[in-house]
């Protein structure tokens, strides 16, 4: 099940199921808010019917959700870690962050200076409560998959984990992939970046070190996950020697979920 969140009026959105060739609006404001609405949220969305409206892209410009929480996961590829001249780690790095904006999937972006730090990456959602979950039960807490890309200011410092690092923008979307429509654990899925339609960054899902199982499982040991919180499993290498500045259009896109498009402007 493909899931997004459209604005019906400029005032006023609503999570909403892909069908064919139609979205089929759902009794929430948005993606997050269906998620939390209960356990079968998943079972209650597939089997809603109604109202029918067409795809016109202009109505998906919102991400499909703003996250509760957001686990970010430190260099987590190989490419990445070459990038940054690190040995590989033996436990994933994971830190929360508190984006200052959460975008969507289409959007202008002012940066207040250059920046050299950002990159596609595997989002995680959370479907129920975890809380110091195995690794061999961690993907029954899956709600979905989705495109994200963090957007950083040039000068903050390298891969910085934890609640008093640097917060970025957070571009999130266009759509929540349910697990049903994916490889298991979101494996095999091909990353791609460019800048002005030049490719920057390439990669494969099945390249991470810790897996999505791994990464749920130990966030859930660090603290109680809850519906709609967020985990971004790190980014491919390639991005630091190709900063963002104004005027510059940034596509990152996964097989499977779908692509972000942005132009970076002044601030």
């Amino acid at each position: 099940m493909r899931l997004t969140t459209i604005r019906i009026t400029p005032d006023r959105t609503t999570a909403a199921r892909i069908d064919k060739k139609h979205f089929t609006p759902l009794p929430h404001t948005d993606v997050g808010a269906l998620i939390a609405s209960g356990t079968d949220w998943a079972r209650r969305a597939a089997a809603h019917t109604g109202e029918r409206l067409p795809l016109p892209s202009a109505t998906t410009e919102v991400p499909p959700l703003v996250p509760g929480r957001v686990v970010r996961v430190g260099p987590n590829y190989p490419t990445r870690l070459r990038e940054l001249d690190r040995q590989r780690p033996t436990a994933p790095s994971l830190g929360f962050v508190r984006p200052y904006t959460v975008a969507g999937p289409r959007t202008a972006v002012p940066l207040p200076a250059v920046s050299s730090r950002w990159g596609v990456e595997l989002g995680v959602v959370v479907s129920h409560r975890a809380h110091r979950v195995p690794a061999t039960e961690a993907l029954r807490h899956v709600a979905g998959y989705v495109v994200a890309t963090y957007l950083y200011a040039l000068g903050d410092p390298a891969e910085q984990d934890g609640p008093d690092g640097p917060r970025p923008l957070l571009l999130l979307g266009p759509d929540l992939v349910t697990p049903d429509h994916l490889p298991i654990g979101g494996r095999g899925l091909t990353l791609t970046a460019t800048l002005d339609d030049r490719p920057v960054q390439k990669a494969s899902t099945s390249d991470l070190h810790f897996d999505v199982a791994t990464l749920l499982a130990r966030a859930s040991d660090l603290t109680p996950l809850e519906p709609g919180d967020l985990i971004t499993t790190g980014t491919p290498g390639g991005t630091l020697a190709h900063p963002l500045n104004p005027g510059r259009n940034l596509h990152a896109a996964i097989k499977g979920l779908g692509d972000i498009d942005c132009l970076v402007t002044d601030a």
